[in-house]
This record gives structure tokens, sequence and C-alpha cells, in this order.
């Protein structure tokens, strides 16, 4: 058996189902600890006709091909599968981490229930006044841009290392606001290798569509784009929004050309991942990055986070 697939019998009991969709369940792993993962674990279990054919040794393999400063930052930023998992020969479902706690939301309905509910990027697309009424955060224009920074981020690590995530909608990201605000990529058994078919078939979600048929990488670019736009104008029609006009008094400096530059019909023309990413370094802390080479002094920012200059980490401002 390869050293990226375990048998189903070598899970041992599982725990509470936490979730259900149309293609698997998710059943919490409380026996299961893998040396190269760090936290808990759970089992996605795929339904009849929904297994993945073949591939999904490849995604798994690539993890752990990745070296381990890569591979501890991909598991930071996403719910990777660290191993396919098989019964009588025939893959059944993958290991994942548990989503942490701080990406989930304790509300209350309108109501008057109560309700613990992932945080999900679609969230952002709310009002602030009906995001409040309904028990889910409002977050200022500073976090909204510390969580695209973020994605950014994630898009970019995928991207260098030779991933297309497809499926890129706002429904397969999660994000924490509490301590510093980031992202987390979920149902990433969906992504494929560059140059090979996908595990899962990447598709579409409702107005996330690109203007090309084929998902590439520049299918991904776009769809940050419109992520971008959506995020930073929540409201009315936000969902659908495809008119990079309605960000252009919240981007200053070059980023209203950025996003055009994402919604482009042409995919070469597309802003990349780590150029979004370096954008919103300085706009959140007014400080073009120093020139590779040269001591960077700690700088402070407007927007009540700044850079870290060890550790490169975002830290609130004291």
């Amino acid at each position: 058996m390869s050293a990226h697939v375990v048998d189903l019998d070598a899970l041992g009991p599982l725990g509470a189902l936490l979730g259900a969709g149309g293609q698997a369940k998710v059943y919490h792993a409380p026996h299961v600890t893998l040396a190269d993962v760090p936290g808990p674990l759970v089992y996605k279990q795929y339904k009849a006709g929904h297994a993945p054919p073949h591939g999904l040794d490849a995604v798994v393999a690539r993890r752990l091909r990745l070296d381990e400063r890569t591979r501890e930052r991909l598991d930071l930023m996403t719910a990777w599968p660290v191993r396919a998992v098989q019964e009588d020969g025939e893959v059944r479902g993958v290991l994942m981490r548990l989503i942490p706690d701080g990406y989930f939301q304790d509300r209350v309905k309108p109501s008057g229930v109560p309700a613990r509910t992932l945080r999900e990027l679609q969230h952002l697309f709310i009002a602030p006044e009906r995001a409040v009424r309904l028990g889910m955060p409002a977050p200022s224009t500073a976090e909204r841009l510390l969580v695209c920074r973020d994605l950014a981020v994630v898009v970019h690590l995928l991207h260098r290392n030779g991933m297309v995530i497809g499926d890129l909608n706002p429904k397969n990201a999660v994000f924490r606001l509490a301590a510093r605000p980031c992202v987390m990529l979920v149902d990433c058994d969906a992504i494929r290798i560059k140059g090979a078919a996908a595990v899962v078939r990447q598709l579409n979600a409702p107005d996330w569509n690109p203007p090309e048929s084929v998902l590439s990488q520049s299918s991904d670019l776009y769809k940050f784009g419109l992520f971008v736009l959506r995020c930073l104008s929540p409201g009315p029609f936000a969902s659908i929004a495809r008119d990079p006009s309605r960000v252009d008094a919240v981007l200053p400096g070059d980023g209203p050309r950025l996003l055009r530059d994402a919604l482009s019909r042409d995919p070469g023309a597309r802003t990349t991942a780590q150029t979004w990413g370096r954008y919103f370094d300085v706009t959140l802390t007014g400080v073009v990055a120093p020139e590779q080479g040269t001591r960077e002094a700690e700088r402070t920012g407007t927007s009540g986070w700044r850079r870290d200059p060890q550790t490169r980490r975002w830290v609130p401002v004291t």
C-alpha cells in the first residue's frame, strides 16, 4: 500500500458527524494521529458515486513532497487532504485537518435559536447592518483588506507550487477575525495539480464563472478579483457584482487598475496573487517593501496592524 493511503479499519471508531453535503459526509476522527500533521483530524467520506476515480494520491503526495516550511504554511492555510482512505482497494474518502474553532461563529439567529456557523467568505458580502442582525461579524475595512491579503497569500502559495484551485468560491474558504484576521481554504480535494486531471470535477459556483470555459490558474486570478470586489463593497448585489468601479474609492493607489486587470477577459493580463499580496501589504502599512538584502526597520501602518520585521507576521498595534 502507498504511504499516502490508509485503510478505513485503521481509523478506529469515528466520532461525531460534523457536516454533510451533496458529495460527502465529514466525521471527527479522534483515534487517528499523523506525525506530519498538526492537530486533530477529520474523515471526509465520499457518498456512493462521488469517490474520485483517480488523482487523489497525487494531491496527497504533493503536500508530502513540499519542504517542511512550505508544508507548515499549507497546513496552516488549508484543510488539505493528508491521506487517502481506502476499503477493499477502493478510495472511500480522505483525512484532513479539523477546521479550528476560530473559524466558527457562535451566534443567535433572529428567531432566538443559538447556532454555530462556519464563517465562510460569503458572509463578507452581506451589508454590515444585516450581518449584525444575523449574529455575524461586520469587519472593518482594514480587517477586510487583511482577509483579501491572506487569501492572496494562499492562492500564491498554491500557484507557485503548481496547483490550480479551480472552484474558488466564497463557500470553500473561511475567515477568522480574533487574534488577527486570516483565511483558511477548505474543500481542497477539488484542487488539481497543474497539467493533471482534477480529483473531483472542478466547477464554477453560480455567479463565479470566468469568461473562459477551461479552469486554470488564470481563472483562479479572475475569481480572486471577484472576491476583492465583493468583499470590499458589501451590501445589495455585492454577491453578483462585476463592476470594479464599486470599489474605486476603497482601493488606493494602483488598486483600481489591479482590479480591472484581474477581471480582464484576457487570461494573460490578470493580476497575479503575488502582486495582490504586495499591494495589500503596502496599503495596510503605507510602506513600500524594501529591496531584498536591506535591513527592514519596524514599521507601523495606520490600519491598526503592523508587520513584525523578524517574524514577518501581522500583529496588532499596541
